[in-house]
């Protein structure tokens, strides 16, 4: 039996992140978790800037991890569709993974600004469902807040 990984994503909205996250799951064996997905169901008044929307997603991602665990003790990857944008994300991840046995493998979206921000307003603008909205500024946001990643953290890079 080989070695079960946990996928991580890294990029602006619109970069292609969900696109990938989609397409690593249908190609299995993996299941993926879309953090997105359970906020919007679990929580649909709460959208990024509500102060509550942090500690809710916190808690939901221990929640997916307790389901996450149970699939890759059985020997199938886990991809946990969500920005991985910080070393502590990261480091989140590679801790969790380490205690049940499975490599950490990054996936570094590098999409272009403009084209990353084109993506995300044309799926705002369709009301693409499980999808928060975003913009060109909270993408400039998020590109001073992103924190380059190393093999140093204990993650596989594969940059796309």
């Amino acid at each position: 039996m080989t070695t079960p990984r946990v996928h991580l994503f890294y990029g602006l909205a619109g970069s292609g992140k969900s696109t990938l996250a989609r397409a690593l799951a249908e190609g299995g064996p993996a299941v993926r978790f879309t953090l997105d997905e359970w906020m919007l169901l679990l929580y649909p008044e709460l959208g990024f800037d509500s102060p509550e929307y942090g500690d809710h997603a916190e808690q939901v991602k221990e929640l997916i991890w307790s389901v996450a665990e149970q699939v890759l003790a059985a020997g199938t990857d886990v991809v946990l569709d969500w920005n991985s944008w910080s070393v502590e994300r990261r480091g989140w991840a590679v801790e969790h993974a380490r205690r049940v046995g499975a490599r950490v493998v990054l996936h570094k979206l590098t999409t272009p600004a403009e084209v990353a921000s084109a993506r995300a307003l044309a799926r705002m603008r369709v009301g693409q469902a499980y999808a928060h909205p975003t913009t060109a500024e909270g993408n400039e946001h998020l590109a001073v807040l992103m924190e380059e990643p190393s093999p140093d953290e204990g993650v596989q890079i594969v940059e796309l």
